[in-house]
């Protein structure tokens, strides 16, 4: 038979050394041939050599187990014989004496009591004095905490008239099952003297060894233990007494304990031992010692030698079989690092920030921290014994009186956090303390209770955190939200509330109200000029008038920069335009600011009325803001609200919704009008006029669509593009022929563009094209040189730098000046077409212009009469004096391919 892939052989079966393997094997290749003689192929064979592989394996394990289950046996049967054949005592017992294995030692010792009593013999041999040792010293040998016996002898009643004494050893043996009740292993060591007969297996040896059992015993246990017989001699001690001590076990056995330790601690010592053995009772002391500088301290001690150490020193007497005194037991356990806890932990109670408390199970105050009595405002005489309850009280309401007085017996119950703390043992929540001079302190409260491991309630600890500050931060954070922090009125969120509240109080049948919406005037020019601290002054002024003048029935509030809202309870329109006179007059009264002496604020006062003008918060507020802006637009100082001005400010909306990216879209488009000659009638240029061409609307003229433009701040780039496009179109009409070089081109821009920095750069720069600016002239009028814009001088000269030229539109109209005159770069002045039209038959308009003209030429300047409408209003311009003109005589505005047409000369 040939061998196959993953076939074994008779060698590697035999490896496993067992015969278990082997027959296994040999039963596996009986097998294996009767299938090759049944002329199986490979993959068959092969899946059968794997299977026996892994039965192979499984037997060699298996035979593993039963070696192993034998030598175990096999040390059970030797540990077996080991304690039978010891040739001391040892018994198994449970916590009630019972015995549950004795060797032959043992039975040899008990005697007749174990061949009459079996179970029961170790307790049939003892007397009830002794039953009681045995039993202490099994309950300390199942307590680790618990100190170590230092001797344990027992005196066995073994016949009538016979005792036997023997030094007991105790060991916890192991328990098979968590379940299974405990039990000890009991060595018994007899003492050889006190045998009523010789005894095999009782010499002296055995005594050596139960003393070295004891000792090691003794020195297992971590904490000094020292035994001293009846003269307050040293007669045992373990290591752990010799290390803490710095000294040898023969400078200390034999001593009186002044012969090896400090004098004041050795009396000391003395004075408690003979304490013992007078009383017959132990005693536990805590004391502080110095650590002796030779003391080897263990490596877990965090107090260096020769420094102060705690000890908790437990002393109790030693009896011998008859009850009398012949020793005391010393225990000295070191509490240092307890009592360092305990002091952090008295530490932190007193001193904590929190307000603590400690109660009995009934809530009567036992202890209170420094916090407490600096919140409750009583000392800690006057809480001790007190009901903490008492010193609550409801959040509803304070409590009734200044003082606590004598202490209650019983104090009325708050069932709601009373109940909870019984049933859950915590309540935590807002509680309101009363204090001794009768105020209510708002704290945060937990109240715990306090048991211990069984279950019993020892106490309960109250801890209290002043929420004063938290409510004053609170009231702080709303009136910062609520109120303004400059003037101290209300806000526009408080307004608001103010409003709904009375809208809601109208309905349910009050009168209606009026609300005065005022903005003071020519605040921003104070602020400019004075600085922000002078015009703080005057608006904490003005709402401290305004205070006064509204009176208490009122409600006065700043909602932002110079804007007030004040609300008239019970006031029509009519009372109330009355009262915002009255109000306008008390409000103009002198006031003298920093800088500015007898000044005389002024406002204008925009009113809407409640269900006349708007039933809700923002459609009032609304009407009445657009009341007030129609007033300013009208220079009116009281304006009640019409229909028309919410459909104007409707149409402004709109506007500006609609001017928003109209240049973007293409929206923008120059219309142009010839300027001529008034004495030749020549055509000297034109003015590029920029017209909205709006979808669905039209063309919308300059003034419907600017001012809302300039309110919007849409100017700038409205001023750029007009720029721009009219440029280009000036450098088209000259590269191709069609104006010559002297062509003015007159383009309007808003003075206020001036201020920004590099405004005469980017403006000649927009254009896009390589044509100078020669030919083209600014048009800014006379109202926007007479703000003086900041920088609008140098803006200027730089323009007039590049070759523009500056025209001063509307001149006559706004505040005339001469020094703007002298020292701006002015080419023209243009005279406004309200002198113009008329201006035959009207002598007043005559001398304006005489003197417009007259002005100009003494400056050198030319000038320009707009809107000329007539050949009498062109001929008498020109008998003035006066340049050039523009208007319907010669031609309305025209598109650019109109303007072409008509005006210029074919292209080239």
């Amino acid at each position: 038979m040939s061998s196959s892939p993953g076939r074994i052989d008779a060698d590697l079966a035999g490896g496993f050394g067992h015969d278990l393997v082997t027959l296994t094997d040999l039963q596996f290749r009986q097998v294996e041939g009767a299938l090759t003689a049944a002329g199986l192929d490979e993959a068959v064979l092969l899946g059968f050599n794997r299977l026996r592989l892994g039965v192979v394996e499984q037997a060699a394990a298996l035979g593993q187990l039963i070696e192993e289950g034998a030598r175990q046996q096999a040390d059970l049967e030797a540990m077996h014989r080991l304690l039978r054949d010891a040739p001391v005592p040892i018994l198994s017992i449970d916590a009630t004496l019972g015995l549950h294995y004795s060797n032959e030692a043992a039975r040899r010792f008990l005697g007749e009591s174990f061949e009459q009593n079996g179970g029961a013999a170790l307790r049939r041999s003892l007397t009830r004095p002794q039953i009681g040792r045995l039993s202490a010293a099994l309950a300390r040998a199942g307590d680790p905490a618990a100190p170590a016996a230092a001797d344990l002898t027992l005196v066995f009643a073994l016949a009538p008239g016979q005792t036997r004494r023997a030094q007991a050893a105790l060991l916890r043996a192991r328990k098979p099952q968590p379940e299974t009740p405990g039990r000890w292993w009991l060595l018994l060591l007899p003492d050889p003297g006190s045998a009523p007969e010789t005894s095999p297996g009782t010499d002296p040896a055995l005594a050596h060894a139960g003393a070295d059992l004891r000792r090691l015993l003794l020195d297992a246990f971590p904490d000094p233990v020292s035994v001293t017989d009846a003269d307050g001699r040293v007669s045992l001690v373990n290591r752990a007494f010799l290390r803490a001590n710095g000294r040898s076990e023969a400078e200390v056995i034999g001593q009186l304990p002044q012969d090896f330790l400090p004098l004041i601690e050795a009396l000391h010592a003395a004075q408690l031992d003979a304490r013992v053995r007078r009383t017959q009772s132990g005693i536990t002391l805590e004391q502080t010692r110095l650590r002796p500088a030779d003391s080897l301290a263990p490596p877990s001690r965090t107090v260096s030698a020769g420094g102060w150490e705690r000890l908790r020193t437990e002393k109790m007497p030693l009896f011998d079989d008859f009850g009398a005194v012949v020793g005391v037991v010393t225990r000295s356990h070191d509490v240092t690092e307890e009592v360092r806890a305990r002091e952090l932990a008295e530490m932190v109670f007193d001193q904590s920030s929190e307000a603590i408390v400690l109660t009995d199970p009934d809530l009567r105050i036992l202890r209170a921290n420094a916090a407490f009595e600096q919140v409750a405002g009583f000392g800690q005489a006057r809480l001790l014994g007190r009901l903490l309850e008492g010193l609550l009280v409801a959040m509803a309401a304070p409590g009734p009186g200044p003082g606590l007085g004598p202490a209650p017996e019983t104090s009325a119950p708050q069932d709601g956090w009373l109940a909870e703390l019984r049933a859950r043992g915590l309540w935590r929540g807002e509680a309101v303390l009363r204090s001794s001079e009768g105020k209510s302190v708002i704290c945060w409260s937990r109240i715990t209770r306090l048991a211990d491991a069984s279950g019993r309630v020892l106490g309960h600890v109250a801890m209290f955190s002043d929420l004063t500050p938290l409510r004053q931060a609170q009231a702080d954070n709303l009136r910062l939200a609520n109120y303004d922090l400059l003037t101290g009125l209300p806000n526009r969120t408080l307004l608001g509330e103010r409003i709904d509240g009375w809208i809601e109080r109208a309905g349910h049948g009050g009168r209606g109200f009026a609300v005065l919406f005022i903005d003071l005037d020519q605040f921003k020019s104070v602020n400019d000029t004075l600085g922000h601290e002078t015009g703080d002054m005057l608006l904490s002024a003005v709402a401290q008038r305004l205070r006064i003048g509204a009176g208490a029935d009122h409600f006065i509030a700043r909602i932002g920069g110079d804007e007030f809202v004040l609300l008239l309870r019970d006031t029509g329109a009519e009372a109330a335009q009355r009262q915002a006179l009255a109000l306008l007059e008390a409000l103009a009264l002198p006031i003298d600011l920093p800088g500015l002496h007898q000044y005389r604020p002024a406002a204008t006062v925009g009113i809407a009325c409640f269900g006349a003008h708007g039933d809700s918060r923002d459609v009032l507020l609304r009407n009445a803001d657009l009341a007030m802006y129609a007033g300013k637009m009208s220079r009116r100082t009281v304006m009640l609200y019409e229909p028309q001005m919410g459909v104007e400010a409707a149409r402004e909306l709109d506007l500006r919704h609609a001017l928003a990216g109209a240049v973007e879209r293409g929206e923008m488009v120059l219309q142009f009008q010839p300027l001529f000659g008034l004495h030749d009638r020549g055509l000297r240029g034109c003015e590029a006029l920029i017209r909205w061409n709006r979808p669905g609307r039209g063309l919308i003229t300059p003034g419907d669509f600017l001012p809302v433009a300039q309110r919007a701040g849409l100017m700038p780039a409205l001023d750029r593009w007009v720029f721009g496009e009219a440029t280009r179109t000036l450098c088209r009409w000259r590269k191709s022929g069609r104006v010559g070089a002297d062509w003015l081109m007159s383009i309007n821009q808003t003075a206020a563009d001036l201020a920004a920095p590099d405004w005469a750069e980017a403006l000649t720069g927009c254009a896009g094209c390589a044509c100078d600016c020669t030919g083209l002239q600014i048009e800014l009028t006379e109202d926007q040189l007479a703000d003086r814009v900041p920088g609008a001088v140098e803006a200027l000269g730089r323009l007039r730098a590049r070759g523009l030229r500056l025209a001063i539109d509307d001149f006559g109209t706004g505040y005339s000046c001469l020094a703007y005159l002298a020292r701006l770069p002015v080419s023209m002045l243009k005279i406004d077409a309200h002198f113009v039209r008329g201006i035959e038959a009207d002598r007043n308009a005559r001398l304006i212009v005489e003197a417009i003209t007259g002005l100009a030429r003494q400056f050198g300047y030319a000038t320009l009469a707009e809107g000329i409408e007539t050949e009498a209003e062109a001929a008498t311009l020109a008998a003035m004096g006066c340049d050039m003109g523009q208007g319907f005589l010669l031609a309305p505005p025209l598109s650019a391919a109109a303007f072409e047409a008509r005006f210029l000369r074919p292209p080239l």
